[in-house]
């Protein structure tokens, strides 16, 4: 779990000894500001968890520097200390935001339980924005599974950057898992206890990216009823992770490197910046070199966002993988749909082994989806295997023996699947306008509804 960082503002060194060598005890970050102009200072500079404030300090008092705390971040927890308590003073404290009131001599075990009970409701109301903003809560899933070369040396780059704080950057083929290993990143992460929060990038406007990732005060713009918190503030000490970040549109790109690099970042039509400490995690199907130099993507965005780079092995380079994975694949879905557990012939095995699997794991799911809805008994067979049907899959009869409207309906397929399911661009690339690609896709049917 990452350590919590709490600043001490007090002029009295025996006391400050006293609750930093608690805290630290109690595996705590200590920060130290002896004036009311250093412990503002500090506080714009550095994301605290939580404040212990002396109430007298040689520049001032604590009710003048609690609202200017406040307006920089009202989000951190404000323990107020003195030695001249009244009833008065701590109402006045109350209504300026601090969180609680303790009378000197301090009980450290009072403050550490204050402090505890502040950031584990912190906690809660971040896991609970985390519930929110998903929907669906997200199963668990090794993206290890096999023997083979490619995923043991997939593993063990994982296990390395899991480790670290950097940012990382998860590329690979559509289909291949990449969204599995995020989570499993956080998972293993320091920072495994606190919210993971996501966002796909592709085929957003900039105003709903912009309003997702930052949030937006009351009134910000038409429809703008009440304030809504961003991913990133929602994310606070946890993990974000942003799918196809190579679809992000160009605008939101400074926004997004600005976050990273100074931890800071302000609310749609707010007036303050925000602090906030989180860990990217990226993905893309997409070659960012290449979208670097096309200027569609942000140099030094991409420089920052790749400190730690893993490349996910298509399904292909692990054919060994195959057999083991279409079990566990299969076991989930006869759980899923409540049937007795199935099983798969070996001509089924070698036919997945030597299909070529364009869509990857997406598309090993698929077809082993529509084998068990077919299914006549608990052994699948090779003929029960239908890749024809899959979006990715190639017709048994061999391209010669499709008709034109079939063929233009696989090569559709094709480009939308390349293009990470971006409707517009697989329009640009099929040369014709995006109106035309939704009616053809309409046509299709229902299983082309999710692009």
């Amino acid at each position: 779990m990452a350590k919590a960082k709490v600043l001490v503002v007090d002029d009295d060194e025996i006391i400050v000894f006293a609750i930093r060598d608690y805290l630290e005890h109690h595996g705590y970050i200590v920060d130290e500001a002896e004036t009311c102009a250093e412990a503002e200072i500090r506080y714009r500079a550095d994301v605290y968890d939580a404040v212990t404030l002396d109430y007298s300090l040689p520049d001032g008092n604590a009710l003048e520097l609690l609202p200017k705390l406040q307006s920089i971040d009202s989000g951190v927890p404000i323990i107020l200390l003195t030695g001249h308590a009244s009833i008065e003073l701590a109402v006045r404290a109350i209504q300026l935001g601090a969180e609680q009131f303790l009378v000197k001599p301090l009980d450290l075990p009072a403050l550490l339980f204050v402090i505890e009970r502040a950031l584990e409701n912190q906690q809660n109301r971040r896991k609970q924005l985390a519930r929110e903003s998903l929907e669906q809560p997200q199963r668990a899933v090794d993206p290890f599974i096999g023997q083979s070369l490619a995923i043991h040396r997939l593993e063990e780059q994982s296990r390395l950057a899991a480790m670290t704080e950097s940012p990382i950057l998860i590329q690979g083929e559509t289909g291949t898992g990449k969204s599995e290993l995020a989570r499993w990143l956080h998972r293993n992460s320091s920072r495994a206890s606190e919210p993971m929060l996501e966002l796909n990038c592709g085929g957003f406007t900039k105003d709903f990216l912009e309003t997702e990732l930052f949030g937006h005060e009351k009134g910000a713009f038409t429809g703008a009823t009440s304030v809504k918190v961003g991913l990133l503030e929602a994310a606070h000490r946890g993990t974000v992770f942003l799918d196809e970040i190579g679809d992000m549109d160009v605008q939101i790109q400074p926004k997004v490197l600005k976050a990273l690099e100074e931890k800071r970042f302000r609310r749609l039509g707010g007036v303050q910046d925000r602090k906030v400490d989180f860990r990217l995690i990226a993905a893309t199907h997409q070659k960012l070199d290449r979208l670097v130099q096309e200027q569609l993507f942000r140099s030094d965005l991409f420089y920052r966002i790749s400190a730690i780079q893993i490349q996910v092995p298509p399904l292909r380079e692990r054919a060994e993988d195959i057999p083991t994975f279409g079990q566990i694949l299969l076991n989930r879905l006869t759980s899923d749909c409540g049937r007795e557990p199935m099983h798969l012939s070996q001509g089924a095995l070698l036919k997945l082994r030597h299909h070529s699997w364009p869509g990857n794991i997406r598309e090993l799911r698929n077809v082993l989806e529509r084998a068990l809805m077919g299914a006549k008994s608990t052994l699948i067979d090779a003929q029960d295997l239908d890749f024809a049907s899959s979006p990715n899959g190639q017709n048994a009869k061999g391209p010669s023996n499709l008709t034109l409207k079939e063929l233009e309906r696989h090569y559709i397929i094709q480009v939308l699947n390349e293009e990470g399911g971006h409707v517009d661009r697989a329009a640009k690339r099929l040369d014709i306008p995006r109106s035309t690609l939704y009616q053809k896709l309409k046509a299709y049917g229902p299983e082309l509804s999710r692009f």
